[in-house]
């Protein structure tokens, strides 16, 4: 999951001090990750209607002059751990970080692996949240390997 964050030209100041707890006017290596943080726990991500946990990869803060310029943008990227069968699966994804500040839009991308097929995808109206259908395809069988001769 990668999250992108623009807070607008009117919100900016706020967010970075939602984020700069010791208001020092920079993002410390720790003030990022707890931000982070927060925002995976407000994020719920179901698959089959059962909970996955978000594990943080990584994550990037722009400097507050870019954010109250509106063109700095928070990106957090997180994953979960599923191991699917082949079949039909669901998928839920809401966003209750800050419903007060925010105005967001969610989207599907096309998934990196060819076993892996979106069916359908239903938006709540509010952008908060996503429901896509999926099809795990079947493993094709074993594969060679190619190994470099060591």
């Amino acid at each position: 999951m990668k999250t992108d964050l623009t807070p607008g030209v009117d919100v900016a100041p706020l967010v970075f001090s939602l984020i700069n707890t010791n208001h020092d006017g920079r993002i410390s290596e720790a003030e990022g990750r707890a931000y982070a943080n927060r925002v995976l726990e407000e994020t719920a991500i179901e698959v089959d209607g059962r909970r996955q946990h978000l594990d943080l990869v990584s994550f990037q803060y722009p400097s507050f002059q870019e954010m109250t310029a509106g063109v700095g943008t928070i990106r957090i990227e997180a994953r979960a751990s599923w191991r699917g069968t082949p079949g039909r699966h669901s998928l839920s994804y809401q966003n209750n970080h800050r419903p007060d500040l925010g105005v967001y839009l969610v989207n599907a991308l096309v998934p990196a692996s060819r076993e892996i097929e979106i069916t359908e995808q239903n938006r709540d109206p509010r952008q908060r949240g996503i429901r896509l259908g999926f099809n795990v395809m079947p493993f094709p069988g074993p594969k060679s390997l190619i190994t470099d001769g060591h």
